[in-house]
């Protein structure tokens, strides 16, 4: 047994942290693991600084991200393979830094900083895959979450790279008291500072009681758009018949007139502000001015402010219309939003990504859609205009949930914005600033798929919507100069 444990190590040691890695993110989640992992991917060199480390590092990444994300992304497995595969060269890099230098103190933060920039580069490549970082894997350690309101989601990753660069700097350095004394005392005091910020950002800045009744309503329409013969062919194709077109319009009026009912009801229930879910209003072009016009009448009558998500098809178009159109209560429209953050093979229009907030009795409001909510950039909006609360539409699918639950609170408490995520075929929820989970409700478990919960109706002040990414940008000094002063110290010797 002894000789081959030994003998098989290395596989044993790789199948351990490959595990663990798998169970850090995308459908299993457990937090504590996404800390672990990091650790042992850094202790695979020790056993093997060969090529054989480099390719055990891209191996574990491409396959855990298959596993973690193939039906999240909703990707052909091919492409999630390549995806993957690309992925992990990127994120090796620091990995293979480490291993090569002298693994002394400034090493540690050299390790994170380059984890900071490699994930900063992913979301400028593609930031739904940014949306999938370790870091949101975090979203309910809420101390630790407060400090996205100065750094973004990058504060959490450096933090959690770090700290797995020093447990190995540690163990190096056992029988150096006078080192361990001084640099764990750096260490210990700069995650101080950040729990200590958590602490005071979470309990003492800003907590409102006031608040106001919101009202998600959905009525199921995946199986009409997806799997009807009339309406699909209505949709996506250039092949349809008048009977096809007839028909899509009484059963897109039948979907419409039961939002219509919900809404009312939940208005007569108390909400002040109602909203469908994305998708939900599927009309035909020549069909969206009666639409309008009847959420108009609807949002007068009822008193309440109502936000309608369409999908609007104009016959023999390509590209969709997908948009939210607010109505005040005198049923006036006062905003109209397209959706920013397309996913990958959706078939619609791009919109600009400029905020269409609106003042209310209410607080500041403005919405989003679904995947709007991977790119921080657009999102910051929301910060510097002071938006009280998000109203953010979506549909998912169920492996997505809740990738995509994380993403809309971390983005809440990165502007100081309390939101409400509604969705079809997903988990709604509700979140205030600072990240409490306040309400949420599962489509495939709820009868009703309504979410209506009061939400806090005042925001709060936060510098990383108007400083944006300059922790990344810092990082980026740090290794360069680094680099620089390490290059220049070789040389004089």
């Amino acid at each position: 047994m002894k000789q081959f444990l030994k003998k098989h190590s290395f596989l044993i040691y790789l199948g351990i942290s490959f595990l663990i890695y798998v169970l850090s993110n995308g459908e299993w989640n457990i937090p504590i693991f996404a800390w672990v992992y990091p650790i042992l991917f850094l202790g695979i060199g020790y056993i093997d600084k060969t090529r054989k480390m480099y390719s055990a590092l891209i191996l574990c990444y491409t396959l855990g991200f298959v596993i973690q994300f193939g039906k999240v992304i909703g990707m052909d497995i091919k492409i999630c393979i390549i995806a993957g595969f690309l992925l992990a060269i990127l994120k090796a890099l620091p990995y293979i830094y480490w291993i090569k230098s002298k693994m002394r103190f400034q090493d540690t933060i050299i390790f994170a900083s380059i984890m900071v920039i490699i994930e900063y580069i992913i979301y400028l490549i593609y930031p739904i895959l940014g949306g999938l970082s370790d870091a949101y894997t975090q979203f309910q350690n809420l101390y630790l979450l407060q400090i996205v309101t100065i750094t973004g989601i990058y504060g959490i990753t450096f933090i959690m790279y770090w700290t797995a660069a020093m447990m190995i700097w540690i163990w190096n350095n056992r029988n150096n008291q006078k080192a361990l004394k001084k640099y764990v005392t750096v260490y210990g005091s700069v995650m101080g500072l950040v729990f200590v910020y958590g602490i005071v950002m979470y309990h003492f800045a800003g907590n409102p009681e006031e608040s106001v009744r919101i009202a998600g309503v959905t009525v199921p329409i995946s199986h009409l758009l997806n799997d009807d013969e009339d309406v699909y062919a209505t949709f996506y194709t250039d092949t349809f018949t008048d009977e096809n077109m007839t028909n899509t319009q009484d059963k897109l009026a039948a979907v419409a007139d039961a939002l219509f009912i919900k809404t009312k009801q939940e208005a007569e229930a108390g909400a002040k502000i109602v909203f469908w879910s994305e998708l939900n209003g599927a009309v035909l072009k020549q069909d969206e001015a009666a639409l309008l016009q009847k959420a108009s009448t609807t949002a007068k009558e009822e008193g309440i402010y109502l936000i309608v998500s369409l999908l609007v098809k104009t016959p023999y178009e390509g590209l969709k219309e997908n948009k939210t159109i607010a109505f005040n209560p005198q049923g006036e429209q006062i905003a109209e939003y397209f959706k920013y953050g397309r996913s990958i093979g959706e078939l619609c229009q791009k919109g600009n990504g400029e905020l269409q907030s609106f003042d209310t009795e209410y607080g500041r409001l403005a919405s989003f859609i679904c995947s709007d909510m991977a790119f921080a950039s657009k999102i910051r909006q929301a910060g510097k205009s002071n938006v009280d609360i998000l109203l953010v539409p979506a549909s998912d699918w169920q492996e997505m949930t809740l990738p995509a639950a994380k993403t809309a609170i971390v983005r809440a408490v990165e502007n100081g914005s309390n939101i409400i995520r509604h969705t079809n075929n997903g988990m709604s929820i509700v979140a205030d600033n600072r990240g409490n989970i306040l309400a949420q409700t599962n489509y495939f478990q709820s009868d009703t798929k309504t979410l209506a919960a009061q939400v806090i109706i005042n925001g709060r002040f936060t510098l990383y919507s108007h400083m944006g990414n300059i922790f990344v940008y810092l990082c980026g000094i740090y290794v360069l100069g680094s680099l620089i002063m390490l290059k220049c110290l070789n040389r004089k010797l």
